[in-house]
């Protein structure tokens, strides 16, 4: 494994995890757990498994999301990278529930 692939693994793992973060209050609901390959930049493939859920009650507290990148071989196979990101709290409150129709 070139020694570039740990800091792409972790860096994508950053950026995933801020890219879900970022998503509305409805997309970060409806999100769930996602499982995809995806090619880096050098080459590598890395399967990246994320998960964005409610801290408590539903429209009632913050979401967590949690991404764990692995590598296809080697440890880091068994051993992901990983990041988290929060949404909610003071400077982010949680909107009230949506009307589902």
């Amino acid at each position: 494994m070139p020694r570039t692939v740990p800091n792409e693994a972790r860096r994508l793992a950053q950026a995933t995890a801020a890219d879900i973060a970022a998503l509305s209050w409805e997309e970060l609901d409806a999100y769930g757990k996602r499982d995809e390959q995806v090619v880096g930049k050098s080459g590598c493939v890395f399967r990246v498994r994320s998960h964005a859920f409610w801290d408590m009650d539903e429209w009632a507290s913050g979401i967590q999301v949690n991404v764990k990148v692995y590598a296809l071989r080697g440890l880091r196979s068994v051993w992901p990278y990983k990041a988290s990101a929060t949404r909610g709290g003071p400077s982010d409150p949680v909107p009230t529930r949506p009307d589902v129709g």
